[in-house]
C-alpha cells in the first residue's frame, strides 16, 4: 500500500505491478530511472512512463485506482493523496532523440517486476535533455548513473549516438566524460 512514507521506488513497483495486473505494460524513463539507478546522484518526485501500447488513459485510471492513484483532470499525470510522488504517462513511442528503444531492463522486488530502460539508455535519455535544453540537473543525473554503474555502461555506445544525433554535440558530451572522470576519481 502506498503511504507518505513510500520512496519513488516503492510508487513505481505499485504502479508497474497495477498496470500488469490489468494487462498493460509500460517502461520507467526519464529522472525517475536515473534516479533508481543513482539515488546519491538524482531524486525525482514523479515516475515517467511510457506504455507498450497506446491503451487509453481511462484504461490506466482503471489500473491504478485500487493502489490510490487519481487522474488529475485530463492530463497524463496521476497523484495519490498519501504521496509526494506522481505518476505521469508521456506519449510513446520509447525513444531517446531520434532513436526507438527495443531492449529494457527488468528489476525484482519480491515478486514484482519493473521494466526500466537500460543504463545505458538512461543515460543517453538524461544527456539528450542536456543537448537540447541545456539541462545540467539532467547532465548531473547521467554523471551519477555512469559513475554509479560504470561497469554495466558503454561509454562508446554513447558517444557514437551522440555523433549521430549531431556532431556539434559532441562538445557537450566532451563536458559529460570530463565530469564523469572526475566523479570516478573523488
Amino acid at each position: 500500500m502506498i503511504s507518505a512514507e513510500s520512496t519513488l521506488a516503492d510508487v513505481c513497483f505499485a504502479v508497474s505491478a497495477a498496470l500488469e495486473a490489468h494487462g498493460m505494460s509500460g517502461v520507467l524513463t526519464g529522472g525517475s530511472a536515473a534516479a533508481l539507478y543513482a539515488p546519491q546522484a538524482y531524486m525525482s518526485d514523479d515516475a515517467d512512463f511510457i506504455l507498450d501500447a497506446d491503451d487509453p488513459l481511462a484504461e490506466v485510471k482503471v489500473a491504478l485506482e485500487p493502489i490510490g492513484f487519481q487522474r488529475d483532470g485530463r492530463s497524463r499525470i496521476f497523484v495519490h493523496l498519501n504521496s509526494k510522488f506522481t505518476v505521469d504517462f508521456p506519449k510513446g513511442p520509447l525513444s531517446v532523440g531520434g532513436e526507438y528503444i527495443h531492449e529494457t531492463h527488468i528489476l525484482e522486488r519480491g515478486d514484482m517486476r519493473l521494466r526500466i530502460l537500460t543504463r545505458t539508455d538512461c543515460i543517453r535519455d538524461r544527456l539528450a535533455h542536456f543537448y537540447f535544453w541545456s539541462d545540467y540537473t539532467a547532465l548531473n543525473a547521467a554523471v551519477g548513473v555512469a559513475a554509479q554503474n560504470f561497469d554495466e555502461v558503454e561509454i562508446d555506445l554513447l558517444r557514437a549516438w551522440t555523433e549521430r544525433e549531431s556532431p556539434a554535440l559532441l562538445e557537450k558530451f566532451a563536458e559529460f566524460e570530463q565530469r564523469l572522470h572526475q566523479a570516478l576519481h573523488r
